[in-house]
């Protein structure tokens, strides 16, 4: 699951052109937030590459903002789904407002 940046995203002083944010999931712990590792990568040529990342960010993402009904395809999908809406949104408030998105990688 990932996430596109359909035209450019600032971040710490520095502008990029499309970058890619890959998302891993961990386990909640407690059930109430689900911890999510995003990395950056300079595009998603750049991680089918295997090249470094550019950055982790971290998100905590509380179960009780995940909506009961979204996109996907079935239960897991609704879920990851929403756990990526809710990174999107904190990608662009404060970091970089101007940005858009496309959550990519899973099936609707």
């Amino acid at each position: 699951m990932a996430i596109q940046t359909t035209n450019t995203f600032i971040y710490n002083y520095g502008t990029y052109t499309q970058p890619y944010f890959r998302l891993v999931l961990h386990m909640p712990a407690n059930g109430q937030q689900t911890s999510v590792d995003t990395f950056m990568y300079s595009s998603h040529e750049a991680y089918t590459s295997g090249s470094g990342h550019i950055t982790c960010l971290p998100y905590y993402v509380t179960s009780s903002v995940i909506p009961t009904s979204t996109t996907g395809s079935n239960v897991m999908n609704k879920y990851l789904y929403a756990v990526s809406e809710e990174v999107k949104s904190n990608l662009l408030t404060p970091m970089s407002p101007s940005s858009s998105f496309e959550i990519v990688g899973i099936p609707s």
